[in-house]
């Protein structure tokens, strides 16, 4: 390997994702599956935190009279679904190592590239940042109150002219920053924490598995994004199963793209 393709011992080379079939994700799904059943427990809890936080949101939000920035805060929140994944890819390497992973492998990840996952949040809080400033600039400009009650709000948003608008523009806009992030997320993290290398790198390998290959990929963001409807739907329950789910299989993802 050239050394313009390592500094301080970390591999820069952006690695190239090797041919997925297009319906590879319901096999990720499938193993992630077999992973869940292993650890019903320590998956079920995992995903009741995720669950907990979300509700923390929501009814700390609520008691603040911010009800029209609930839908914002939950989504950015779930953008940070590929980083609070972290434990899960743990105990779906354990597992493929032959290990017996318990909580303090989930809680204290091991990552080969500590520094570089952290690096990696800070964008991915960017990312963040410019959704809930793309938010709240077009709750302004259709002039909706933070303090409107939640039916209100309903009310407004299904049934005006202007409710209407905000909804189409607002998916118009948050699926476009969505995507975004889940294209340098799709197997970035993973990465990171299978291997040395350094955040660019990673994302780099991401963004483009997901350009190179958009029958697997834009499948494998369907599911997400049919995940989160049902979640959304079920008050968050639902994610007690299909968040472990989503962040096995997102390792499996990323071993059958990038494994050896």
């Amino acid at each position: 390997m050239s050394a313009e393709m390592v500094q301080n011992g970390v591999t820069t080379e952006t690695p190239k994702a090797r041919e997925l079939s297009a319906t590879a994700p319901w096999k990720w799904l499938a193993r992630a599956w077999t992973d869940y059943q292993r650890a019903p427990v320590l998956c079920a809890g995992y995903g009741l935190l995720f669950v907990a936080v979300g509700y923390a949101i929501f009814f700390g939000l609520s008691a603040l009279g911010l009800t029209a920035a609930i839908p914002v805060a939950i989504g950015a929140f779930a953008l940070l679904g590929p980083l609070a994944a972290a434990g899960l890819y743990a105990l779906a390497r354990g597992y493929e190592r032959g290990e017996k992973p318990g909580w303090r492998d989930m809680v204290f990840v091991k990552a080969e590239s500590s520094m570089q996952v952290a690096y990696l949040g800070v964008f991915l809080m960017i990312g963040l940042f410019v959704w809930t400033l793309c938010a709240l600039t077009l709750l302004v400009i259709f002039a909706v109150r933070a303090d409107m009650p939640a039916g209100e709000f309903t009310n407004f948003a299904i049934g005006t002219t202007r409710g209407l608008s905000l909804l189409t523009i607002g998916t118009l806009v948050g699926g476009l920053i969505a995507f975004a992030i889940y294209a340098v997320s799709a197997f970035s993290i993973p990465m990171l924490i299978d291997r040395q290398t350094n955040f660019a790198t990673a994302m780099a390998a991401s963004v483009n598995t997901v350009k190179e290959q958009p029958k697997p990929m834009l499948l494998w963001a369907w599911i997400i994004a049919a995940s989160v409807a049902v979640g959304a739907v079920t008050l968050l329950f639902a994610f007690v199963i299909l968040f472990p789910l989503i962040g096995l299989a997102t390792w499996h993802g990323y071993r059958d793209a990038f494994g050896s």
